[in-house]
């Protein structure tokens, strides 16, 4: 009963966390969110 309610807090909390991520990176938008931003050849005018 207990590692039941553990598990399901686990699973909730990693599922929370990760949305809460998705949106945060979507705030960003495209070109900041990138993992390649630094050397991006894309024409986005917030890369640096």
């Amino acid at each position: 009963m207990i590692f039941s309610i553990i598990a399901g807090a686990g699973i909730f909390g990693y599922a929370g966390w990760t949305l809460t991520r998705y949106f945060k990176k979507t705030r960003q938008g495209k070109c900041a969110a990138c993992s390649l931003q630094a050397s991006c050849q894309t024409s986005c005018s917030q890369v640096k």
